[in-house]
């Protein structure tokens, strides 16, 4: 008697829920370009150096770099893709021009609705740092961003606080801590301002947060790269 009054109920209901569940994964696979669906996720377009690539997460970056924390954040309707380029600078003079980069190549064909651009560190090494070249470098950049067919939003970044673990003026791998601390900054904010960017400062949010930090003093651990990822999906959401 007990199995006939409710053990049909309970098969009813389970085929309810698994049904209602096949039809939910198969709509997110139909709207993310699956099963012959037209991909409506938003795509956004993660460009920069290796503070965008997962330096100092890198065995976990697939989890941890700021790009890929931002996708869990941002959810199934959302599509983060990360062309991070390690050493990479804005500057076509620098040691590793990002314009001239695979990656750069594959950002421009990633269709992006949403540009979250971060570059400079790199250009301010010693071997790299020129103020008018990075400004160039920099514009050039932002406005073949600009010119895509999918006109998207263009977020630029300001590079974050880096420190010399040593005390000196020099960071690690040659890069000047004050340059990105004061020019790098105006040259960055300038650059936003005169092509009408929204501009985030990640330098007042990193501020001296050096437990943020990996034993570089220049890039983070995962928790620096959540910083950055809830203060970028704050802006972007």
């Amino acid at each position: 008697m007990f199995w006939a009054k409710y053990g049909k109920g309970f098969f009813k209901r389970k085929a309810v829920v698994v049904t209602f569940a096949i039809l939910f994964v198969a709509g997110l696979l139909y709207h993310s370009g699956f099963l012959g669906g037209e991909d409506k996720r938003i795509r956004v377009t993660c460009v920069g150096d290796s503070l965008t690539y997962g330096s100092g997460v890198l065995k976990t970056r697939e989890i941890n770099s700021y790009p890929a924390q931002l996708q869990t954040k941002l959810g199934p309707s959302y599509l983060v893709s990360n062309f991070g380029l390690r050493n990479g600078t804005a500057s076509a003079t620098g040691n590793l021009p990002y314009i001239n980069s695979g990656e750069y190549a594959d950002s421009l064909k990633s269709k992006p609705d949403i540009v979250v651009l971060m570059l400079g560190t790199n250009d301010t090494k010693i071997i790299n740092w020129d103020a008018d070249e990075y400004k160039e470098g920099l514009s050039e950049i932002v406005a073949s961003y600009l010119d895509l067919k999918t006109q998207p939003k263009v977020y630029l970044v300001r590079s974050p606080y880096c420190f010399s673990v040593e005390g000196g003026e020099l960071a690690e791998y040659g890069i000047q801590p004050a340059v990105v601390a004061d020019e790098l900054g105006q040259i960055a904010q300038e650059v936003a301002s005169e092509y009408s960017l929204e501009y985030i400062d990640m330098y007042r949010v990193t501020d001296g947060k050096t437990d943020l930090y990996t034993s570089d003093g220049i890039h983070f651990n995962k928790d620096g790269y959540q910083l950055i990822s809830n203060t970028i999906y704050n802006v972007i959401k």
